[in-house]
C-alpha cells in the first residue's frame, strides 16, 4: 500500500536524501544530487510543501516518488495558490498511479490550506506528464510559453 508523507525540518533528512539519490531516475532527474543542507534550506522557506511516496512491499519500504511546491500569495485580493514545482516518479514505479496519488494529495492539501487554485507547468513534449495531468481533469489547460534566464557560471 502506498503512503504519502509531508516532509518537514523535524524529519531526519539524511535517510531521505540517501533514498532520493539511490532511486531510479531518468536522465533529467539523474543529474540532480540532493543533500541535507539543500533540502533543509528549501523546507525552511515559508509555505513550502515537500512530499514523498513510499510503498510497503514484502516487508521493505520502496521509494516511489516526490513532489515539491509552495503556497504563493498574489499581490491583490489576498488570493492564495499552490505552485507545484516538481512531480517526480521513479522510473521503476511509473504507470502504478504514483503521480496521480501525489497530485491528488497536493490538490487536497491546497484546498485545506485555503488556496484558490493549483498551478503547474510542464514541457509540451512531456507526453507522460501531460497525460497524467489531463487524467486529473484540470479546469484549464493554457497555452503557456516559458522563458529561462540562467545567471552566473
Amino acid at each position: 500500500m502506498a503512503h504519502i508523507s509531508r516532509i518537514s525540518l523535524d524529519d531526519d533528512l539524511e535517510p531521505l536524501v540517501d533514498e532520493i539519490n539511490a532511486a531510479s531516475w531518468d536522465e533529467d532527474n539523474g543529474e540532480c544530487d540532493y543533500d541535507v543542507p539543500s533540502i533543509a534550506a528549501y523546507l525552511a522557506r515559508q509555505d513550502t510543501v515537500f512530499i514523498v511516496c513510499h510503498e510497503e512491499s514484502s516487508g521493505r519500504r520502496v521509494f516511489q516518488g516526490m513532489c515539491s511546491g509552495r503556497i504563493e500569495l498574489k499581490p491583490y485580493g489576498r488570493e492564495r495558490w499552490l505552485h507545484v514545482d516538481e512531480v517526480d516518479v521513479c522510473v521503476d514505479q511509473r504507470l502504478k498511479g504514483v503521480g496521480s496519488r501525489m497530485m491528488r494529495w497536493l490538490i487536497e492539501f491546497a484546498e485545506r490550506e485555503g488556496c484558490d487554485e493549483v498551478w503547474l507547468g510542464t514541457e509540451v513534449d512531456n507526453d507522460a506528464a501531460n497525460a497524467l495531468y489531463r487524467r486529473l481533469e484540470p479546469d484549464d489547460v493554457g497555452d503557456v510559453v516559458g522563458y529561462t534566464w540562467e545567471t552566473g557560471d
